[in-house]
């Protein structure tokens, strides 16, 4: 069986079909250049999941094995509830996969489509929740590369980071001419190929930010117009003018009522 848009080989699971680590297909939910992703069910658990995998023509290509193996890099052992918990994971095996919590909802493009774009306490209280998944990922070497609307998805409003395969260690070398990351999202240090920083998720999330704030999404080779204070500053050109994680918090805090801050009085302190 072949996809209908690249036309090139992916899986046909049966619904019920057994899949690595014994789960069952359900139904396939995307198909990307390497990787397909699954909807499954876990007899073990008796919960519904996430699978990935590579598709047929690219399980042995070396670099959907490190996609897929970068993934369980960023979520292994990982307590914090903006990023989905892995379950399983083989990505040494003759069939490499990895399985995830399944997050049901809207993605952030899905909703501002839907429904409009957000106000700005929504938007300020988004970025607040995002901007500790991104923490948790940072305080441990790690970039997530690839923040941008469509890897937010929204579970009873409250926003899941997802799609870590782009996930770098901090300082890594990008490969000249490659640089990792979606056009638009992505800092222009990125786009140069410069080594892997934490300001570049500031600027993807303040891109994303901006698009649920005015509902736009980034438009290929045009810079971003100023739309609001705090939020122009995450997506500031120069990574030396963007703020660190810790004064993007503060900046982001500050457009909510003291009352409706996510933190007690004294811890701000």
């Amino acid at each position: 069986m072949n996809d209908d848009v690249d036309g090139e080989p992916i899986w046909e699971f049966a619904e019920g079909t057994r899949m690595p680590g014994g789960f069952c297909a359900w139904e396939r939910l995307g198909v990307g250049q390497r990787c397909e992703t699954w909807l499954v069910w876990s007899p073990r658990l008796w919960i519904t999941a996430v699978l990935k995998l590579p598709r047929p023509h690219q399980v042995k290509h070396p670099r959907a094995k490190r996609a897929l193996a970068r993934e369980v890099i960023a979520l292994r052992d990982n307590p914090h509830p903006v990023l989905p918990r892995l379950y399983a994971a083989d990505v040494t095996g003759p069939m490499p996969y990895i399985v995830m919590e399944y997050v049901d909802g809207p993605t952030l493009a899905d909703e501002v489509d839907d429904d409009g774009k957000l106000v700005e306490t929504e938007v300020a209280t988004l970025g607040l929740q995002l901007l500790t998944g991104l923490r948790a990922l940072h305080t441990r070497g790690l970039a997530h590369v690839d923040v941008k609307s469509e890897n937010v998805v929204l579970r009873d409003g409250r926003p899941i980071l997802v799609d870590f395969g782009s996930a770098r260690e901090l300082g890594t070398p990008q490969p000249a001419g490659k640089p990792v990351g979606t056009t638009g999202y992505a800092a222009p240090e990125m786009e140069a190929c410069e080594p892997i920083s934490a300001g570049m998720d500031i600027y993807a999330l303040g891109i994303t930010l901006r698009e649920a704030l005015t509902g736009d999404p980034p438009v290929e080779g045009k810079t971003p117009k100023p739309v609001h204070d705090v939020i122009d500053r995450l997506y500031a050109p120069d990574p030396a003018h963007r703020p660190s994680l810790t004064e993007a918090y503060g900046l982001l805090g500050a457009m909510l009522p003291e009352e409706d801050r996510p933190w007690p009085e004294w811890a701000g302190a």
